[in-house]
């Protein structure tokens, strides 16, 4: 009888083994092949930043881009595996960067998927100056004159978008090369009167729509108004709708079709007023 019970209790323990052994092995193959999906969608790209606070990426597989994330930060480690802030990577870092592979149709384009870069080879700076042309390209020192612009940035299935959104009128102030103060103001219509004018997003559903302005605003206001009134020249009741603040940059919550939307930046420097529409498919 007893050896019967440790015949038993064997048995169980070398079942219970093979089913421990089967479910780590299952977790091993799982960890691999998401190991080898994050691999296959990692990017390979020199970091090149100019002007103030700017920056691209330029790779063989992708071309020149920018990168963030739309939910939260990513990492950034350096050569040895030590977490470092973004702004601690070097002019001719060659970085690995990883994500969600997913980038904007735009130029330069964009990246917002990335969840972490990680540096694979330190370079030199003079590594990044074959790309001065494309830098030259890219950036031109703002215009103190000119009001901030806007795009909006939206995903749907597979497909990240940044569309550029019409700017209206606007109240702007600013120190001319003399280093006076000036102040210019364009008068605009009222946005459901801007017609062709207005960018159509044409979203099937109710889409999170951020914001991307080319200087953040302290404030942003948002009306938006039954697509059936565009034309109309009689005043007209909007909707307020928030615009939510998430990691840093302001986002319209679940957008909805067949509506036209104002959006106003208030800065220090003045307002500016942009405006979209966004007709279901």
């Amino acid at each position: 009888m007893e050896n019967s019970l440790k015949k038993k209790t064997m048995i169980w323990l070398v079942a219970g083994a093979a089913i421990l052994l089967v479910v780590i092995g299952a977790l091993l193959y799982v960890k691999k092949k998401a190991e080898q999906k994050k691999e296959e969608t990692a990017i390979t790209a020199m970091y090149v930043p100019y002007g103030e606070g700017s920056h691209i990426f330029v790779s063989d597989q992708r071309g020149v881009f920018v990168v963030f994330n739309r939910n939260a930060n990513f990492k950034v480690y350096d050569i040895n595996g030590k977490k470092i802030a973004f702004d601690q990577l070097a002019r001719g870092n060659m970085v690995k960067i990883y994500g969600d592979g997913i980038m904007a149709e735009s130029y330069p384009g964009q990246y917002p998927g990335v969840t972490e870069i990680r540096v694979i080879k330190e370079g030199s700076p003079s590594d990044a100056d074959i790309y001065q042309g494309i830098v030259d390209e890219i950036y031109t020192e703002p215009d103190p004159a000119e009001p901030p612009s806007l795009n909006v940035e939206y995903t749907t299935d597979t497909m990240s978008t940044a569309a550029m959104i019409t700017r209206g009128g606007y109240t702007w102030s600013y120190t001319d090369a003399d280093g006076k103060g000036r102040t210019t103001t364009a008068d605009g219509s009222h946005v459901l009167q801007w017609g062709e004018d207005l960018n159509d997003l044409r979203l099937a559903e109710a889409t999170d729509l951020t914001l991307n302005f080319s200087d953040m605003p302290e404030e942003v206001e948002v009306v938006r108004y039954d697509i059936a009134l565009l034309g109309t020249q009689e005043p007209v009741q909007g909707e307020r709708v928030e615009a939510a603040r998430k990691d840093g940059r302001y986002v319209i919550e679940g957008a909805k079709g067949n509506y036209v939307y104002a959006v106003t930046g208030i800065w220090k420097n003045g307002r500016v007023e942009f405006g979209f529409m966004n007709s279901s498919l």
